[in-house]
């Protein structure tokens, strides 16, 4: 069995694009396949899933302690962490929106001074900042927080969103997330940033805090994608981990189960590229041609397409042979624009 999670393959999409390319096997996929409700609707949930770890819905995904594990062999994951991205925010009338991504992406200078800036000023509230990537920050803190937040792919491009954080700790934590956007307006980094005309880095946005999960599930045999978070599960697993770019859909890699993060559509996503959406999309095309050639000819039992949108669709040989069902992608689009 080999699971596709693919974030992004139903939009949301910034606008309607004039043509589609074409994806016939996608579309053949999407109408064919069985339907299994999936809870959650991110990537690192499907994920955690997938590898075994149950999810408790009033709670966050404890995306973020998995995703330092898997950036540096040397990380040091044990306690609470939090995703910490860099962000843009921009006033808009009566609200902020916010932006982030590559047009926004600290180098590694900046980051490195925005870093030590934030862990001289917040020490004594027991949180320090940690950034292995100039765009990926995670921040510890010494006690365990009770926030239920959001994922960055969740807001990023729309109004920050004015009821999260919620929890119990959600007020002291708004107050340190505007005293952070303070603390940055007035740094040496953004002043320079200011003078070449790049958006500021306004603040921080947390989100899948918590510490190491335990595994309740098999983890698969092999896990494949770029995102620090299939490096981070594969070696918290202790199965075998390998890049997008290294792994063909043609190729059977060794034991039953493989999960692959395809997160191409959701990247392009974030940075509100409809161009290279569509040109990722015609790469999910070709992966999934030959998935459904493998199934054909006994070569792959099923395929599991997970678009982190609440359904997963499940491909067998027996489905693939419902030539009288018709949609696809285009509807898909459609409801959940």
């Amino acid at each position: 069995m080999l699971t596709l999670i693919c974030p992004g393959l139903l939009g949301p999409i910034p606008a309607a694009p004039e043509t589609l390319p074409k994806v016939s096997a996608i579309d053949r996929l999407l109408a064919r396949a069985d339907l299994i409700p999936a809870g959650g609707h991110s990537a690192g949930i499907a994920l955690l899933r997938d590898v075994g770890v149950s999810i408790d819905p009033d709670e966050d995904a404890p995306t973020a302690s998995l995703s330092l594990l898997g950036e540096a062999s040397d990380a040091r994951c044990d306690g609470y962490w939090m995703h910490a991205d860099p962000v843009h925010l921009r006033p808009d009338r009566d609200r902020l929106l916010l932006f982030a991504g590559e047009g926004v992406a600290p180098d590694r200078a900046e980051a490195d001074a925005l870093v030590a800036l934030f862990n001289s000023h917040f020490a004594a509230d027991g949180l320090r900042l940690t950034a292995p990537h100039p765009n990926r920050w995670y921040l510890k803190s010494d006690r365990i927080l009770d926030l239920r937040t959001e994922t960055l792919e969740r807001v990023v491009g729309g109004p920050v969103p004015i009821d999260l954080p919620s929890g119990a700790d959600a007020r002291r934590w708004r107050g340190l997330m505007n005293e952070v956007q303070m603390l940055f307006y007035g740094s040496e980094v953004n002043r320079l940033r200011e003078q070449v005309r790049r958006p500021a880095i306004s603040g921080i946005w947390t989100w899948g805090g918590g510490v190491l999960p335990e595994r309740s599930g098999e983890p698969p045999d092999a896990v494949i994608g770029d995102d620090p978070l299939t490096a981070g599960l594969a070696r918290w697993c202790g199965v075998a981990h390998r890049s997008l770019e290294g792994w063909s859909p043609q190729e059977s890699l060794p034991g039953r189960r493989q999960l692959v993060l395809w997160d191409r559509l959701g990247a392009a996503l974030l940075e509100r590229d409809l161009a290279g959406w569509s040109t990722a999309l015609e790469a999910l095309e070709g992966t999934i041609a030959v998935l459904e050639a493998r199934i054909k000819r006994r070569g792959l039992d099923e395929v599991r397409l997970d678009p982190c949108e609440g359904i997963v669709y499940r491909l067998t040989r027996s489905s693939a042979r419902r030539f009288w069902r018709r949609g696809g992608l285009a509807e898909g689009l459609v409801r959940h624009s």
